[in-house]
């Protein structure tokens, strides 16, 4: 550039700098004028909000959202939808709070991963208003728990609604997993999930694929599994805290509100049954099976004479009045289905003349109807509970007279002990998993027999085994490996024929008829009745169905009919610290004290038969003797 032109070149420059600045600034409002609108929009649809330009979305959202479902508990005969084909599995539960669309059904937003997380911590949206748009965007908090949760039942008995398990919502789960449930599968949403860093709860999006994603809520729960524990309670310890019980209880027992002729006749059965005769000489009843033959016959022969039992009507299928009669399952369906027959002579349709009131519930079939699948709690399940004492209760009078200490339930599935827990407290419980460590009380609970019946209509097929004499084998298992911790231990130093004298096997492989496995129990002297998941296991009542001496590996098990059998007289019990040294622990016991045992072991076997029609000492006959018993028991005025 010349010389001469020094000041025009200046002012070209700074023109040209001044139009560059003018022209970005134009380009950043241009920019910003058309993002933010988008922006906002992304930001209120991802964080589940109505979005609409006119104003009127919210409302329209709002009127086409669906009620929230309540358990109803109208009279035995209301129809309900059967939902039994769905899951459960061995898992646990969890409400599902679900988007709706304009016509009502349950959808899901179609937004990336990346707009979830960024979204699930925008400083405009709280966890809790997530969830609360979730399912009622118009209403309070306190309303929404009101509508997730049935509120308390009144006299009466609310519209039926179908149990249909995807709809099943219930209060967010604790961070702290139930106590009795066994190795959950890894949830597919879980794996997907992005967690709020302010809630517990994490906010679980499945990844886009061939089915829409759901928006569900899901408790930050532990992968669940049991290890052994230190504190262990043997059958001498169980015996002590059962007595020490027996006299707690007489001189604790909550007294019922007003007494009742009822009342007064258990008081008479508790005198007559503390001072029973000595009897020992019935030719039914070998004195060696029991703590107290000529308590337990007086008892028996005071249950037949006098026992009277409510059964309630309320309560829909399938969870209620369901008996399943074939399984793992079935000792609760049996009793059922026994107990509300026509014909049962100790039931009664007047509840002022009972002595024990009886919850008819299948503690299987609230999990198959309830459960939803892979969310790993089960707080709807006890909600389902407690809602249906709520509505006996107030219908009623008979469980606020005692606070349900005069009611009882007989429940076989695995988590029974952690949903009962609380809700039926000072009910009498016969559970299947009868755990130490998951609140089994001496002198108010029993212990209900698992039964794994394969024919309903043959509940009695096969009974029987080999003489003493014609078992060549020592001792025999089978079952699934991997079913807690136990098993790989019992396999690690048993299995795979590392003993000959000891068949321990995995899962045997299957045959018409299962003959493979009847043939090894009714052949063998000792068969293991190792646990799985829970304390409880079928093969202790199989061992007896076979004539086979039960040896059993499950700690903190409390036997069926504790209160009143001798379980050491006709079982062994291992300890499993003691796994390594079963061999030894078996072959110390003399033949002649074998023979003993396997001899008691016929004897005893009558007390755990099921019949289509029941008979004298048989085990309906039992669980109901043990439930009156452990009443009579604890009964005071």
């Amino acid at each position: 550039m010349r010389p001469e032109f020094p000041g025009q070149w200046k002012v070209v420059e700074s023109r040209r700098l001044l139009w560059l600045l003018g022209l970005t600034f134009a380009l950043i409002v241009t920019f910003q004028y058309i993002e933010l609108p988008n922006t906002i929009s992304s930001l209120f649809s991802s964080t589940k909000f109505p979005f609409s330009r006119n104003g009127d979305g919210e409302h329209k959202s709002s009127r086409n959202l669906a009620p929230a479902m309540a358990p109803s508990f109208p009279q035995k005969n209301a129809s309900l939808v059967d939902d039994s084909s769905g899951g459960g599995g061995d898992d646990e539960e969890v409400e599902v709070d679900k988007i709706f669309d304009s016509g009502g059904n349950a959808t899901a937003p179609t937004v990336s991963p990346s707009q979830v997380k960024e979204n699930a911590t925008a400083p405009t949206v709280s966890p809790s208003q997530v969830k609360e748009n979730a399912t009622a965007p118009t209403v309070s908090p306190s309303q929404v728990k009101e509508n997730v949760t049935a509120p308390v039942a009144s006299a009466k008995p609310p519209a039926a609604l179908p149990l249909v398990k995807e709809n099943a919502t219930a209060p967010v789960a604790s961070a702290k997993p139930p106590a009795s449930l066994p190795i959950p599968n890894p949830s597919p949403v879980k794996d997907n999930a992005t967690s709020h860093v302010e809630d517990k709860n994490s906010t679980k999006t499945n990844v886009p694929g061939a089915s829409p994603p759901v928006v569900r809520f899901v408790p930050d729960v532990k992968e669940y599994s049991k290890t052994p524990d230190s504190r262990v309670m043997s059958i001498s310890d169980m015996s002590k805290q059962l007595r020490r019980n027996r006299i707690s209880h007489n001189r604790l027992a909550k007294k019922p509100k007003w007494v009742t002729k009822p009342d007064l006749e258990l008081l008479q059965a508790k005198y007559e049954i503390e001072n029973a005769p000595i009897d020992d000489k019935d030719p039914l009843l070998y004195a060696p099976l029991y703590r107290n033959v000529s308590t337990f016959k007086r008892s028996y022969e005071l249950m037949e004479k006098m026992l009277k039992v409510y059964v309630y009507k309320e309560g829909d299928k399938p969870i209620m009045h369901s008996p399943i009669l074939r399984g793992i399952y079935a000792s609760e369906g049996w009793f059922m289905k026994l107990i509300e027959s026509n014909n049962n002579k100790f039931v009664t349709k007047d509840a002022s003349k009972a002595h024990l009131f009886y919850l008819p519930f299948s503690s299987r079939m609230l999990e198959v109807t309830l459960y939803v699948q892979d969310s790993h709690s089960h707080r709807n399940l006890v909600q389902y509970l407690k809602d249906y004492i709520d509505f006996i209760s107030v219908k009623y009078p008979f469980w606020n007279r005692t606070s349900g200490a005069d009611h009882f339930l007989a429940a076989c599935h695995d988590w029974a002990p952690s949903e009962t827990r609380n809700v039926f407290a000072k009910s009498i419980r016969a559970l299947c998993n009868s755990d130490v460590k998951e609140g089994f009380v001496f002198g108010k609970d029993t212990s209900l027999p698992e039964t794994f019946v394969r024919d309903p209509k043959k509940p009695l097929s096969s009974i029987g085994g080999k003489s003493a004499s014609q078992r060549p084998t020592l001792a025999f298992f089978a079952g699934k490996p991997d079913h807690g911790y136990l098993r790989p231990i019992l396999l690690s130093y048993w299995g795979n024929n590392k003993d000959p004298d000891l068949k321990i096997f995995g899962k045997l492989p299957r045959t018409k008829g299962n003959k493979n496995y009847l043939q090894f129990m009714k052949t063998s002297k000792y068969c293991i009745c190792a646990k799985g998941f829970e304390v409880n296991s079928p093969r202790v009542v199989e061992a007896i169905f076979y004539d086979c001496v039960p040896v059993i590996i499950s700690d903190n098990f409390v036997p069926p009919f504790f209160e009143v059998l001798n379980w050491e007289s006709f079982a062994l019990f291992v300890a499993e610290k003691d796994i390594p040294n079963l061999k030894k622990i078996l072959m110390s016991v003399s033949e002649r004290r074998y023979r003993q045992m396997q001899m008691r072991v016929k004897r005893v076997q009558k007390h755990f038969l099921w019949h289509v029609q029941p008979e004298k000492y048989d085990m309906f006959h039992m669980i109901l003797h043990s439930v009156w018993f452990n009443r009579v028991s604890q009964i005071s005025v």
